[in-house]
């Protein structure tokens, strides 16, 4: 099973040269510039999982990010986001790219904002362009919380409080400005769980129980949010999940079918294939050239 890539095995597997000056002390939120990432990225990044929150504010230059299965080109000023649990890969990065990079870990997350500001976030779409206006006021932001993050003894309620500012000042740029709607949260609610648990919970009914609700109102809320059923949406991040292990592992096809829960290895290919426009062994061709 494939593991979540924290921000240490990042820089050990993904950068090059000598990385001195990332070093930084351990906390659930990490703050760099992009001037010091950007040169160093061995480009391109495979999809890998990650295991944090990335929001990223660019205000020179650009780069392409893949978040699940589309690929977003983020030309400055804009802001990107991907939130723990998804599968996502480095296109390309201009190396004079500047702003900033925020890492979160999840539990940080959970004890900072309330779970209604955490769904907010979730549906935000990954790529927020932004007025050369916006940028600047964010900017300030993010330096205010590099400078508090990067002291000898940050202050812990004072460097929350910023990102705070910066995460709620981004939905309220973004097009989640607004409340959620009680099928909007269900819908919502239950994506975050497939992306954290669909390796071991795989079944309908462990989601309807967590969110306490019937499988029919389920797909009722997924249909009309996402134009797609339960079982389909959680089949699209299994297949997520397939093409990593494809690209990681040395495993057959067959071998990863059944790692996955499918009954059927001619039912697993169809599935890849139709969701990634190749079979499980062209993809797997493709990737290793």
């Amino acid at each position: 099973m494939e593991k979540p890539v924290n921000a240490d095995e990042f820089v050990e597997r993904f950068m090059v040269g000598n990385m001195d000056h990332l070093r930084y002390q351990h906390s659930p939120v990490k703050v760099f510039r992009l001037s010091e990432i950007a040169p160093y990225i061995k480009i391109p990044v495979p999809p890998i999982l990650f295991g944090y929150n990335l929001l990223v504010h660019i205000t020179a230059g650009s780069f392409a990010h893949q978040v699940g299965s589309k690929v977003y080109t983020v030309k400055a000023p804009a802001i990107l986001i991907s939130t723990y649990g998804n599968i996502a890969a480095i296109k390309s990065v201009d190396p004079s790219a500047k702003g900033h990079c925020v890492l979160i870990n999840d539990s940080a997350m959970t004890s900072i904002f309330r779970e209604q500001e955490i769904l907010n976030i979730f549906t935000i779409s990954p790529l927020v362009n932004l007025t050369d206006e916006e940028s600047t006021r964010l900017h300030q932001l993010f330096q205010l919380l590099y400078e508090e993050l990067h002291t000898r003894e940050p202050y812990k309620e004072l460097a929350e409080s910023l990102l705070k500012s910066l995460l709620l000042k981004t939905i309220k740029l973004s097009a989640s400005n607004h409340s959620l709607s009680r099928i909007q949260e269900i819908a919502t609610l239950f994506k975050q769980l497939v992306h954290k648990h669909c390796r071991k919970q795989k079944q309908i009914g462990f989601y309807t129980d967590k969110l306490a609700i019937s499988a029919n109102y389920l797909n009722r809320c997924v249909s009309m949010v996402y134009n797609k059923s339960s079982k389909q949406l959680i089949l699209e991040v299994l297949v997520m999940h397939a093409q990593l292990l494809l690209l990681e592992s040395s495993k057959s096809v067959s071998d990863i079918c059944y790692e996955l829960d499918f009954q059927d290895p001619s039912y697993f290919s169809r599935v890849f294939k139709k969701l990634v426009g190749m079979s499980p062994s062209e993809y797997r061709q493709s990737i290793k050239k």
